[in-house]
């Protein structure tokens, strides 16, 4: 029986920081667009779980030292970024990515699309996400991590 670890996280405000998220927020989606064309070349800062993340994927470079070496050998590390990113916002993600040297095995980029469709396919064992509103009480058996951090959980202001 092959015995395997999934672990999916979300991009803004998780793994990285949420500074492309607060001009959404503040600006709308048309001002995002243009802020995260203008700034596609630089990589985003650290979120509160970049660290994590990178750590994953050393073990994951292991791995693949491990199944080059050993064909028979099976990764049992599998890591996936579900995001609300699409084109063309998607490129500074993947180009903070190559930036801090990391890789991931699966990235859906949806734009729109219910992050519940992926997960429930998917069924990764571990899903973080800062937005409650995509810790969904209807995904069933797998683990929701709501990371409590930038705009996306302060509170409103009356």
């Amino acid at each position: 029986m092959q015995r395997f670890l999934r672990v999916a996280f979300d991009f803004d405000g998780v793994i990285a920081d949420d500074e492309a998220e607060k001009v959404y927020k503040k600006e709308g989606i048309e001002k995002y667009y243009e802020y995260e064309t203008k700034h596609s070349q630089e990589a985003l800062n650290p979120g509160p779980l970049a660290d994590f993340f990178k750590r994953l994927s050393y073990f994951q470079k292991l791995e693949t030292k491990k199944e080059a070496k050993n064909p028979q050998y099976k990764k049992i590390l599998k890591t996936a970024i579900i995001t609300a990113r699409n084109a063309p916002a998607h490129e500074r993600a993947v180009n903070t990515l190559k930036k801090w040297g990391v890789t991931v095995d699966e990235m859906f980029l949806l734009g729109g699309v219910e992050k519940k469709r992926i997960l429930d396919i998917m069924k990764p064992h571990l899903y973080f996400d800062d937005q409650l509103i995509h810790l969904d009480d209807n995904i069933q058996n797998i683990p929701l991590v709501h990371i409590p951090f930038g705009i996306s959980n302060e509170k409103k202001n009356n």
